[in-house]
């Protein structure tokens, strides 16, 4: 009889020890489910190949959960570990651990916007797109002059043309951390898209797309106001006619490889391939990206005799000639301008 009480008093011990620790555990569960309630949206980025116990780390970290082990154990139950999707995520802090672990089977990613203007390097873009957080600019450089890219996307092309100049200035929306062959290969699609709806004939002096392109860059980089842009398309046009050298500054600055507001002698000088001043037609490839106005003035330049152009010092146009003496008057006209204005 004795032991009969023994061995009951021991199972209720032990009924009561099991209720103890589920109600522990169940208390511990509640609370590290609830949302850690912080005072401010974080940004979460979880890379592709992540594991479970790695995103589940990050996420610890940030503290947008409040245990680690609680949302792998969450997940294995779930039987979901292959699911969770990589990207750029944004957590308030007033989500719970089911309502975490949902946006990341959801994939609730954050789309920013991005303008790439006019004018701009690839190297350049690059840098805008690391700095909005869409992908790594190092990334970006390698997967935008991949040839194999290139190759498929300019496939109708004679030749697989450098980067430099093929991404369509335009405002984009992008997830973040979205991979940099994506973004890439959309940018250069983008470009070609223009070129095919723009130079539709063929090119003045036989030019091909890609030489309208690098054409076009220079254009670009040349042209402040729209109603230059043809007229300076002519200029160009001309000196190639007539065997002249392009004689572009802007050629010469993407030879120095920096921006200078006013250029030297010294400077016309530099030996580089890009240097228009010493070498004869166009530069092997455009020289910045380039927008559709200046595509349009490629594709139909003004009819004129000019073969110079100088900024006019007052509104950022230029002034034309069709002779050297009526250019060096415009340059003098130009420096007593400026001269004046640096006086003020």
């Amino acid at each position: 009889m004795k032991t009969i009480k023994i061995a009951i008093i021991m199972a209720f011990f032990f009924l009561a020890m099991v209720v103890g620790f589920s109600f522990s555990v169940w208390s511990w569960v509640s609370e590290m489910s609830q949302p850690v309630m912080k005072g401010k949206t974080t940004e979460v980025n979880i890379d592709q190949g992540f594991s479970t116990k790695r995103i589940s780390t990050v996420l610890k970290e940030k503290n947008v959960i409040r245990s680690a082990l609680l949302f792998q154990l969450y997940i294995r139950f779930l039987a979901v570990d292959q699911s969770l999707k990589p990207g750029h995520y944004s957590f308030t802090g007033k989500e719970t651990l089911a309502e975490v672990i949902q946006q990341l089977l959801k994939g609730n990613q954050i789309t920013v916007s991005v303008t790439i203007p006019e004018g701009t390097t690839l190297k350049e873009v690059a840098a805008i797109l690391q700095d909005a957080s869409i992908c790594k600019a190092i990334d970006f450089m390698e997967e935008v002059t991949d040839p194999g890219r290139l190759g498929k996307v300019f496939s109708d092309w004679e030749l697989i043309p450098q980067a430099e100049g093929l991404i369509f200035p335009d405002t984009y929306y992008f997830e973040k951390g979205t991979p940099a062959g994506k973004v890439a290969e959309r940018m250069l699609k983008l470009m070609k898209h223009q070129i095919d709806k723009i130079f539709i004939t063929k090119l003045p002096q036989g030019l091909s797309q890609y030489e309208g392109c690098i054409l076009a860059s220079l254009v670009e980089k040349e042209a402040v106001l729209d109603k230059d842009r043809p007229l300076i398309a002519s200029v160009f046009y001309n000196r190639l006619r007539k065997n002249m050298k392009l004689e572009s500054c802007a050629t010469v600055l993407y030879a120095l490889g920096y921006h200078k507001q006013r250029i030297y002698n010294e400077d016309l000088k530099i030996e580089s391939p890009y240097n228009t001043y010493l070498k004869q037609g166009l530069p092997p490839t455009p020289i910045s990206n380039f927008g559709v106005a200046s595509m349009k003035a490629v594709a139909c330049p003004s009819e004129t005799d000019y073969l110079f152009f100088v900024v006019n010092g007052k509104d950022g146009g230029h002034n034309f000639s069709k002779s050297i003496e009526e250019h060096n008057k415009n340059k003098k006209d130009f420096f007593e301008i400026r001269k004046k204005q640096n006086e003020k």
